[in-house]
């Protein structure tokens, strides 16, 4: 199971995402280092296990405004052998073609209200993207036709529970199901409410390839020890 650390990239500060509330996010309190510039919380996870992927949501791109591309950029240089998945909140193939880089695999978030059809052509101009199913309250967010056609789902799937960011609620292992029932030989990364060890265990006898976690990593909930038990 892979472990993947999140950095939500907010007006070039990281912030502490909590629920998909966006208009509260304030920068992050990590326990791993005192500065919320990205360089700095991406070396603090680096510093605890030897990751090799980071997701990245380029929070001010995913609100239509300008992004935090000089500080992705950066980050690029700073640790060139990362790779990273971005979600900038494409919406069209034209972001896909802008975006495109080397290093980076594109994150398509169900939120921007992408059809069935979009997402098939989309995957004809960048190879390998990952589909997110963004959820809030139980419900998907965007296009809900996404959940009748799982065959033009990419291999790799984020199912993004947003209440349950920051929230320490635990995942949505319920939601896991009825995602998995829909397509079982996609590859599912799990995000929100990851909290401890107890919880890694569960999503690994669930079968799942991945999780991804932001705060349980700042407030040292899950540790070196814990991760590496894992991958």
């Amino acid at each position: 199971m892979v472990i993947i650390p999140v950095i939500d990239l907010y007006q070039g500060q990281v912030v502490h995402a909590v629920r998909g509330q966006r208009d509260r996010y304030v920068p992050v309190q990590s326990q791993l280092c005192q500065s919320t510039d990205p360089e700095s919380i991406l070396q603090a996870f680096l510093d605890i296990y030897s990751f090799e992927t980071i997701y990245i949501a380029d929070l001010d791109a995913i609100g239509g405004q300008e992004g935090n591309n000089i500080h992705i950029n950066k980050l690029q240089r700073q640790f060139p052998t990362l790779d990273i998945w971005l979600d900038q909140g494409i919406s069209s193939k034209e972001d896909v073609i802008r975006h495109q880089h080397s290093r980076r695999k594109q994150v398509i978030g169900s939120e921007t209200g992408i059809s069935p059809d979009l997402l098939t052509n989309m995957q004809d101009i960048t190879p390998a993207p990952i589909l997110s199913l963004d959820f809030k309250e139980g419900h998907l967010i965007g296009d809900h036709t996404l959940l009748q056609h799982p065959e033009v789902w990419p291999d790799n799937i984020i199912i993004m529970n947003l209440s349950r960011v920051g929230s320490g609620l635990g995942p949505d292992l319920e939601l896991l199901d009825q995602i998995k029932s829909l397509a079982s030989d996609k590859n599912f990364y799990i995000a929100g409410g990851i909290r401890n060890q107890d919880d890694l265990e569960q999503l690994c006898a669930a079968g799942i390839a991945g999780v991804l976690i932001a705060t349980a990593l700042h407030t040292c909930q899950i540790t070196r020890r814990d991760i590496s038990k894992f991958i």
